[in-house]
């Protein structure tokens, strides 16, 4: 008669909880306990391609980074234990969501008559959207635009670093990594 009694009176064991890989609709894939919220840090701009990883915030779910953006690399110890595996969706990685991402490109020239016109032309060409430019240039004659373009891979961006490093006079190219 007692034991029953007894047996409602022991504490029960806690639930055991899975850890499970997350899809996100933004095309991440985060090892995480059930939904959680994806977004995608504005200091290194991750882009399908980019190696990646997740930060665990404080009620805004997990933001993703690049690895080698500075923020992730100038973590504590104490935050680095807030870090989550992500990687990108197989399907995002390839291009073949409609999921469009910003890059920050530096383009640094020696400025010239229609130097912006060639640019513009070239993102034109290589149907990239412009989604901010701003130019402006030194005393020693040089033209440095800093061009925000929506993307859907790294090796689209790559291909359009490319591009714009064989236009005549342009002698840098290198993508923003934020503020850092």
């Amino acid at each position: 008669e007692e034991y029953p009694r007894l047996k409602a009176t022991e504490p029960k064991p806690l639930p055991t909880v899975d850890i499970k890989r997350v899809h996100s609709s933004d095309g991440v894939v985060v090892e995480g306990i059930g939904d959680v919220a994806v977004r995608f840090s504005k200091c290194c701009s991750p882009v399908p391609g980019d190696e990646i990883i997740g930060f665990v915030t404080r009620g805004r779910g997990v933001t993703i980074h690049r690895t080698d953006c500075i923020n992730v690399i100038n973590l504590s110890n104490e935050e680095r234990g807030r870090l989550i595996n992500a990687e990108w969706d197989t399907q995002f990685a390839k291009g073949e969501s409609n999921t469009s991402y910003l890059a920050e490109l530096k383009v640094v020239a020696n400025d010239r008559v229609g130097l912006i016109v060639e640019i513009s032309r070239q993102l034109a060409d290589d149907d990239i959207s412009v989604k901010g430019f701003n130019v402006r240039t030194t005393k020693d004659m040089q033209a440095i635009l800093n061009v925000t373009i929506e993307i859907k891979t790294k090796e689209q961006l790559e291909r359009v670093v490319t591009r714009l490093k064989n236009l005549r006079d342009v002698t840098e190219v290198e993508r923003v990594s934020g503020l850092g």
